[in-house]
């Protein structure tokens, strides 16, 4: 013990020593919140249908990352590929400007009950726990942008 401190300090002190601690453990919990994992994307999903899941994200996709002027998909554009005859509904994620090109991203979904599955270049990119998380919820009926 320190005899020359005042009893109000070492409250002080005690006060301050409290208040580290709770910001402290406030902090580790918030580094321990839930992110979608990143990489591809395999899940199933509420969904009338297929094409109702892929509607909704297309909807959604279009409001949020295109039309919204979301600076991490400014260089990319969406191709909604829903009716299709042969093969599972899908959307093509394409760079700006090369809609024939490769995608970067296909996000598929097919079954009874709708399951989507996301892969391509994207997929490995910092933005896919952003993409997965927001696919899931749109598809799932979420209307807010993320």
């Amino acid at each position: 013990m320190r005899p020359w401190l005042s009893a109000n300090s070492k409250n002080r002190q005690k006060s301050a020593g409290i208040a580290a601690l709770v910001a402290t453990a406030l902090a580790l919990t918030g580094c321990q919140s839930f992110e979608a994992p990143g990489g591809s994307l395999t899940a199933e999903v509420d969904a009338p249908s297929a094409t109702q899941a892929l509607q909704r994200v297309n909807e959604r996709g279009l409001a949020c990352w295109i039309r919204s002027g979301d600076r991490a998909f400014r260089n990319y554009t969406l191709v909604p590929e829903l009716d299709t005859r042969s093969g599972d509904p899908r959307i093509l994620v394409v760079r700006r400007g090369n809609v024939q090109g490769l995608p970067e991203l296909v996000i598929s979904a097919s079954g009874d009950p709708v399951r989507i599955v996301t892969f391509g270049p994207l997929t490995n990119n910092r933005l896919s726990a952003r993409i997965n998380a927001d696919v899931l919820a749109w598809s799932a009926g979420r209307q807010d942008c993320a």
